[in-house]
């Protein structure tokens, strides 16, 4: 199953993700440049977050803090953060892409990430 992926910010398309669920459950997302996105182990990806919660300027704090508080809640699973041509960043656990892949009908996908704002 191929579909491609839109930023959950945006219309840009984030890239082309591959799943296979039925043989080897597999998800494989290329970049809209056309590089291979890969999953960053939450140890690091809590590190980054963590350090970009410490630089982040006040109008940057809530984000800052959203993205580390979802790391946190998700450290069992596997995590992108899937980057947008427009600066926006999508962060997402694998099952939640797979989920919205299974459901979406025909081949555009608009992730939905959960909400950091009131």
């Amino acid at each position: 199953m191929r579909k491609f992926l839109i930023c959950a910010h945006c219309d840009a398309q984030i890239g082309v993700a591959a799943y296979r669920p039925l043989l080897s459950w597999r998800l494989d997302i290329t970049s809209h440049e056309g590089y291979q996105i890969t999953p960053v182990a939450g140890s690091v990806q809590l590190r980054i977050a963590q350090r970009q919660l410490a630089d982040a300027a006040p109008a940057e704090e809530l984000e800052a803090r959203w993205r580390l508080d979802f790391i946190n809640r998700n450290l069992q699973e596997v995590i992108y953060d899937l980057p947008c041509r427009r600066g926006h960043r999508t962060l997402m656990t694998e099952p939640q892409i797979a989920r919205a892949i299974r459901q979406s009908q025909g081949e555009w996908v608009k992730l939905v990430e959960a909400q950091y704002f009131g």
